[in-house]
């Protein structure tokens, strides 16, 4: 019995034994022979120049990174300067001068402005637009502060809201949403660089399990990414829930209304008829304003503006100058109407 009983521990050791000599030749071959790209932590020297010019790993504590102040250069063929306070735009004073109105934007590429030139952005645009309406409680000037930093996702978001943007005295906050916001996972290039990277993304045959997941889970919504990220049962869901509750805690504490605009992706046809995410713009919405949020939907104002997608679009996902200015407008009669309805007292 004792005979049989080492003989059986030898034969599970040597089958562990070539199990993990077969893991370990399969990590080896795939790091020499076919690297794993899915979830790779990135090395600085290995990026595209550039690609760092106007990031540095943020001050505050859970943000990744956010964009170093001063930077100025060219990317994505366009100029892009960075102020002293570390947003893209004109110099701004932290505090706001007496009689003006103060927006600030918070958001990803959209809103940072990828591909457009400064005043091509929409929160320039939106300056531009409030400081023609007579409406907007009588302020002698007009400021939007653009906090967009490209690769954020709703829980970078909440993080600058609470750190950032509320200690500028803001009337207003205006969260631009866009579909990949939920996005937890590091897929893109700033996300892999100052992200952290869990013990297991070292691996890449781990990585390569991993993304065989993605692939799989991402079929089960018809390899919609966009419609992955918003399944109402994942982690990535209840992160932008999250999001969203912390941003009224920390803006109501302060009583700054926050207005979350669902920005589009821009279809491949010639109009906006039967925009194919309308469902998850209404069930980001939805989700804002069970949380104390001000919402609404830009989509609306692309389609009646009548112009084609590509005509109003740098690319699948950004806004042109042309396509800023629809966003815009969306926000300022928003905007508009929030301040209307304030009350004198309130201090806003």
């Amino acid at each position: 019995m004792k005979r049989g009983l080492n003989r059986g521990l030898r034969a599970a050791l040597i089958a562990l034994a070539t199990v993990v000599v077969s893991l370990c030749a399969a990590e080896i071959a795939l790091r020499v022979f076919r690297p794993v790209e899915h979830l790779m932590p990135l090395d600085p020297a290995g990026l595209p120049q550039g690609i760092t010019l106007f990031h540095q790993r943020a001050s505050v504590p859970g943000l990744p990174f956010e964009l170093v102040p001063g930077a100025h250069g060219n990317y994505a063929g366009v100029d892009v300067a960075i102020n002293a306070l570390g947003q893209r735009g004109p110099e701004y004073e932290r505090a706001k001068p007496a009689g003006t109105f103060r927006v600030v934007a918070i958001g990803d590429s959209l809103t940072f402005g990828y591909g457009a030139p400064q005043e091509g952005t929409w929160p320039a645009a939106l300056e531009r637009q409030l400081a023609q309406d007579p409406a907007l409680l009588g302020a002698r000037a007009v400021q939007v502060m653009n906090l967009g930093v490209s690769a954020y996702n709703s829980a970078d978001e909440a993080l600058v809201l609470e750190a950032k943007a509320l200690d500028l005295d803001p009337d207003v906050i205006v969260v631009g949403y866009f579909l990949n916001d939920p996005q937890i996972a590091p897929l893109q290039d700033l996300q892999r660089l100052f992200r952290e990277p869990k013990m297991w993304e070292r691996s890449h045959l781990l990585r390569l399990v991993d993304a065989w997941w993605f692939a799989r889970s991402k079929a089960r919504f018809d390899n919609d990414a966009f419609r992955y990220l918003h399944d109402p049962d994942s982690d990535r869901w209840q992160m932008v829930n999250d999001a969203f509750a912390s941003m009224h805690r920390a803006a109501s504490a302060r009583h700054v209304p926050v207005v979350i605009a669902t920005l589009p992706a821009f279809p491949p046809g010639p109009t906006w008829d039967d925009y194919r995410w309308s469902e998850l713009h209404a069930r980001v919405l939805a989700a804002a304003r069970e949380h104390g949020l001000d919402a609404i939907d830009t989509v609306p104002e692309f389609q009646a503006d009548g112009r084609r997608p590509k005509d109003l679009a740098v690319d699948f996902e950004h806004p042109n100058p042309a396509g800023a200015e629809v966003i815009a407008r969306a926000v300022a009669h928003e905007i508009v109407r929030l301040a209307a309805a304030a009350s004198p007292g309130d201090g806003h």
